[in-house]
């Protein structure tokens, strides 16, 4: 019975578990204020967001359980997902406040907002299975991918490190400090993670 259980809940068990995990870790770290310390020369904080993406890709690289629980997730799901985008539009709000630099807020925001938006019509017509579904599903996680890109970039230059080109007289404060660092240091990651992994899928 207990092999039976496992076989059907466990390696999503482990995969929620671990999801879970991760969301609690950087929420107590945000709160904590760990990744307000933005010196990249001396305090490498932010980098961690990149740490996440590395385990992710390492553990589908080793891994042919989660080979196999990522290849048969449900496509349309998988990408639906990414409906939580839509918080992009906070960045909007942050402008418009004067909270956050419009070298950052405008592009990261508006890429996000569409991503959002699009994601449910995306899905919807792989549910379908429509014959350019798949095609049209592709292009779209790598514009997800390009989207998320810029942002970091963007994030990276305009936040106040010894590196900042951009925003110089508003610096991206706010980016790092609680609870806007839940977008960073986990919602980025897990969406770069779900375009690699919906991308990997379709490309099969």
């Amino acid at each position: 019975m207990l092999v039976w259980v496992w076989f059907l809940f466990g390696r999503r068990l482990v995969a929620g578990v671990l999801l879970m995990g991760w969301f609690v870790t950087a929420l107590v770290l945000a709160r904590a204020g760990f990744f307000t310390e933005l010196s990249l020369m001396f305090y490498p904080n932010i980098g961690l967001m990149f740490v996440p993406i590395i385990i992710g890709l390492g553990i589908l690289r080793n891994s042919p359980a989660a080979r196999r629980l990522i290849d048969n997730l449900p496509q349309h799901r998988l990408i639906a997902v990414q409906t939580m985008r839509l918080m992009g539009i906070s960045f909007f709000n942050l402008y418009s406040a004067g909270l956050m630099p419009a070298e950052f807020a405008l592009p990261s925001g508006g890429g996000d907002v569409f991503i959002g938006v699009t994601a449910p019509l995306v899905a919807g017509l792989l549910f379908l299975k429509k014959s350019y579904a798949r095609r049209l599903a592709i292009i779209w996680n790598y514009v997800g991918l390009a989207d998320l890109v810029l942002a970091i970039i963007l994030g990276f230059f305009t936040s106040p490190t010894p590196y900042q080109l951009l925003a110089l007289r508003n610096p991206n404060d706010l980016l790092f400090a609680y609870p806007m660092a839940l977008i960073p240091v986990f919602a980025v990651p897990l969406s770069f993670l779900l375009h690699l992994f919906s991308l990997r899928a379709l490309r099969l």
